[in-house]
C-alpha cells in the first residue's frame, strides 16, 4: 500500500483513463481504428508515458523529505527505505523510455523518442532543483500535463495528410484543461505546504506573494477554467440537456465551491479538502470526454 501511495496510483489510472478516453471519444470517431496506432502499441504507449509519472513521484519525494518531513507526510526515509525509493525511480523511469523507445522505433517517430526522454529528464531536473524555483516548479509540471495530454493524439494523427480541424480545436482545449488545472493543483500544494516550504526557504507562489495574493491568483485560475467550460459546453451543445447538467452539477458548480473555500481556508487540513474537491473536478473533466462519443 505504501508504494502505491508513492507511485499516486490513483494518478497514473486518471491519466490511462483520460488517454482512452481521448483515444475512443475523439480519435477513432473521426479517423476511425484502422487509422491510428493498433491495440498493443496504443497500450504500451500509454503505459511507458504512466511509467515514466510514475517514476518522476518516486524522485520527487526523495529529494523532499525534509520538506515532507515538516509537513507530517513523509513516505521515503521511515516506510520506504531510500535506497529502495531510489531503485524503484530507476525502474520505473528506465523502463517507461525503453518501452517508449522501442515503440517510436517501431513506428518510426523521432518525436516519441524525443518526447519521453525529455519528460524523463525534466521530472528529475524539477524535483532536483526547478520545484525550488519561483514559478518554474509549477509552470513546468504544468507543461508537462498539457504534453501528455495532446503528444499521444499527436503521435497518432501525424502520419494524417488531412487533419479535422475541430478535433485539433477539443485536444488543444483539454490540453488547457490540464495545464491550468495541473497548475491550480501545484498552488494548493503549496498553499497546504506554506509552512515547511518558508522553512526551507522554497521560493513558491505562497511564500513569495504571500497567502492572500496566491488565493487571489488561485481564483482567477479557477474562474478562467469555468469560462472554458460554460464557452464549450454552450457551443458544443447548446441545445443537450445532460452534457450541458453536467457541466454545471460537477465542473461550473464545483469550481465556485471552490472559490469559497479557497477564500476562507486557513488550516491545513481545509487546504486538504480543497485538493480533493479540486481532484473531482479534474476527474469530471476527464469523464466529460464521455459526451463526445
Amino acid at each position: 500500500m505504501h508504494y502505491l501511495k508513492l507511485i499516486r496510483f490513483h494518478n497514473l489510472i486518471a491519466m490511462a483513463l483520460i488517454q482512452y478516453l481521448i483515444r475512443y471519444s475523439l480519435v477513432i470517431p473521426v479517423y476511425g481504428k484502422s487509422a491510428v496506432l493498433s491495440d498493443l502499441y496504443f497500450a504500451l504507449l500509454v503505459y511507458s508515458i504512466v511509467l515514466i509519472a510514475a517514476g518522476g513521484y518516486v524522485i520527487n519525494d526523495y529529494f523532499d523529505i525534509k520538506v515532507d518531513a515538516r509537513n507530517k507526510e513523509v513516505l521515503i526515509g521511515r516506510k520506504i527505505k531510500r535506497r529502495k525509493a531510489l531503485i524503484l525511480h530507476l525502474l520505473l523511469t528506465v523502463s517507461g523510455v525503453g518501452i517508449g523507445i522501442y515503440l517510436a522505433y517501431n513506428i518510426r517517430s523521432v518525436l516519441l523518442g524525443a518526447i519521453l526522454i525529455f519528460s524523463a529528464y525534466t521530472l528529475w531536473l524539477y524535483s532536483l532543483k526547478l520545484k525550488r524555483k519561483f514559478l518554474i516548479g509549477n509552470l513546468t509540471i504544468a507543461l508537462l500535463s498539457a504534453i501528455f495530454i495532446f503528444s499521444i493524439p499527436t503521435i497518432e494523427l501525424m502520419q494524417k495528410t488531412t487533419h479535422d480541424t475541430q478535433l485539433i480545436v477539443l485536444l488543444l482545449i483539454y490540453g488547457l484543461f490540464g495545464f491550468i488545472s495541473s497548475w491550480m493543483h501545484e498552488i494548493i500544494k503549496d498553499l497546504k505546504g506554506y509552512n515547511g516550504d518558508k522553512e526551507f526557504k522554497i521560493q513558491t507562489l505562497a511564500t513569495v506573494w504571500g497567502i492572500p495574493k496566491t488565493k487571489e491568483f488561485l481564483k482567477w485560475l479557477s474562474m478562467l477554467l469555468a469560462s472554458m467550460v460554460i464557452t464549450v459546453a454552450v457551443y458544443k451543445f447548446t441545445h443537450e440537456i445532460y452534457p450541458l447538467s453536467f457541466a454545471a452539477l460537477f465542473l461550473v458548480g464545483p469550481l465556485y465551491l471552490m472559490n469559497i473555500w479557497i477564500y476562507k481556508a486557513k488550516a491545513g487540513y481545509e487546504y486538504s479538502r480543497i485538493a480533493n474537491l479540486h481532484k473531482l473536478i479534474i476527474f469530471a473533466g476527464i469523464i466529460s470526454l464521455c459526451f463526445f462519443v
